[in-house]
């Protein structure tokens, strides 16, 4: 299937192109959902699922309070008592504030956490993608079945919130990397499509895109795949490609490379085997 429109923000829809590399090669059981550190997102979580003793909300570059839209402070079981699944993961609406302060119990800490299944503008609470259901129509079956077709998988609604935001941010990142590659061949660096990939990237590095906080701990090792791919493609979308078409070319190999790492990840974590792919791949 081909989708037709450009890769622009927010409105559009992103076209399905050739492989970039091959990806590698049940339903899981819930860590304790305490939130961990997310992409890019100093908190006070660290980089587990058990949190660190800062006391201070999230912080951007610049030294600003980053803070969600719904400035309230709940604890965890709050939460998860309103809005678990059956699986135990804390699942809340787009529309629902889904940036929440999360206090840590016995302590003053207040944790910062995405709790939607999107990339998410931490401030205004809005995916900073597309987030149509043709667009998971068409971006879980290709980092599922697609990439190894002998093995069996979860379903959507068993993913974690962050495998299920890694599947659409990723897919839209391969069809970036795709662009990318047709200007380099070319050397024409003037279509809105490359422009909008840039943007794109652009916008993935920032400070304020928040992916979801794991709750799960394989969830914790996608998180930081995905944050250097993130950075990477930020560093590639603040370059001149036609100032310096040897530098920006190393930099996409280098962006390729780390959102290559991330969706092989992703198609491990997807299948119902993962802890055996994943030994058969990383090692124990």
């Amino acid at each position: 299937m081909r989708w037709t429109q450009t890769i622009r923000m927010f409105t559009t829809i992103f076209s399905l192109a050739a492989v970039l590399t091959a990806c590698g090669g049940g339903a899981k059981e819930a860590a304790s959902p305490e939130p961990a550190q997310e992409a890019g997102v100093e908190a006070t979580a660290s980089s587990s699922t058990e949190q660190s003793g800062a006391d201070t909300v999230a912080e951007d570059s610049e030294g600003n309070a980053a803070e969600p839209a719904s400035d309230a402070t709940e604890t965890l079981k709050e939460l998860q008592d309103q809005y678990a699944d059956k699986l135990g993961y804390i699942r809340i609406p787009l529309d629902d504030h889904p940036v929440r302060r999360v206090s840590e119990e016995g302590s003053k800490n207040i944790n910062v956490a995405n709790y939607s299944d999107a990339v998410v503008d931490m401030n205004a609470e809005v995916p900073i993608h597309a987030n149509t259901q043709r667009l998971i129509d068409d971006a879980f079956p290709f980092f599922t079945t697609v990439q190894a077709p002998d093995v069996t998988y979860i379903t959507w609604d068993e993913a974690t919130n962050l495998e299920r935001a890694m599947v659409k941010t990723l897919f839209i990142s391969r069809e970036g990397l795709l662009i990318t590659e047709d200007a380099m061949n070319n050397k024409d660096y003037s279509s809105q499509s490359f422009q909008d990939s840039m943007d794109f990237f652009r916008v993935t590095a920032k400070f304020e895109s928040m992916a979801p906080v794991a709750q799960h701990p394989y969830d914790i090792t996608l998180s930081e795949l995905y944050d250097k791919a993130r950075k990477s493609w930020g560093e590639l979308a603040a370059m001149d490609p036609e100032q310096d078409e040897a530098a920006f070319a190393e930099m996409y190999k280098k962006a390729r490379t780390d959102a290559n790492n991330a969706m092989g990840l992703l198609n491990i974590l997807l299948s119902t085997n993962e802890e055996e792919r994943m030994e058969q791949t990383y090692g124990k």
